[in-house]
């Protein structure tokens, strides 16, 4: 049962996740807001921060709620650390996906899923996770919903199964504070954002995973 909530938990984060630069000028003039933001963000190597992550998901009517740190640096290197209810890590260092779930009990085995980039190939939630409002060629129509609220719709088959991103920023801070994903399943997700820090810079070790021998590997 654990393991197919592991699987259930990370393949819903790689189908939101958005791992990946984002090049090319900005095709529409950001909403003042966002604009700032954007400016503040990228004066810093990447951000670090404890989230919270709610999922509603529709099929089976349950909600799902996690915990944890999560850890981005630009361009395209991740690393998400949950710590409540399960312990699990999501590591990218830009090439390599590498996906662990300790023992869950006493004399079992980890198990850690390896991935190449070219296999996880959305880039919308980092982006914006990460302060970038630049989707180059790819349209996202962006509707002000309050002074501190937007709602982001990327074009289809751009950002996995995301349909829409509700984006809410702390004016003050000029931080990301929440961001709300309605996927094209129905299911819902949403990231709150806490003990925000954009960093100067980053360790590298964070976005490296070495699996220990009591871990099996697999390779998809």
């Amino acid at each position: 049962m654990f393991q197919e909530w592991f699987r259930f938990s990370f393949s819903s984060l790689v189908m939101s996740i958005a791992l990946g630069a984002i090049d090319g000028p900005i095709a529409y003039a950001l909403p003042t807001l966002l604009g700032q933001v954007q400016a503040e963000y990228q004066k810093s190597a990447g951000i670090s921060a404890r989230f919270e992550e709610r999922i509603q998901v529709k099929a089976t009517k349950q909600n799902k709620k996690m915990e944890g740190r999560i850890w981005i640096k630009r361009p395209n290197k991740l690393r998400w650390e949950t710590m409540i209810p399960d312990p699990n890590i999501l590591v990218s260092d830009g090439k390599t996906y590498w996906f662990y779930t300790p023992p869950f009990e006493k004399g079992e085995r980890g198990q850690v899923i390896i991935k190449k980039s070219a296999q996880v190939q959305t880039q919308f939630l980092n982006a914006l996770l990460s302060g970038s409002f630049d989707f180059g060629k790819t349209r996202t129509t962006i509707e002000q919903k309050s002074d501190n609220v937007f709602l982001l719709e990327p074009q289809k088959g751009t950002a996995g199964d995301v349909k829409t991103a509700e984006v809410t920023i702390n004016p003050k801070s000029k931080k990301i504070e929440k961001v709300v994903l309605s996927h094209t399943s129905g299911n819902i997700t949403e990231i709150e954002l806490k003990e925000i820090e954009l960093s100067a810079a980053l360790d590298e070790k964070l976005f490296k995973f070495v699996p220990d021998r009591n871990t099996d590997k697999l390779s998809e």
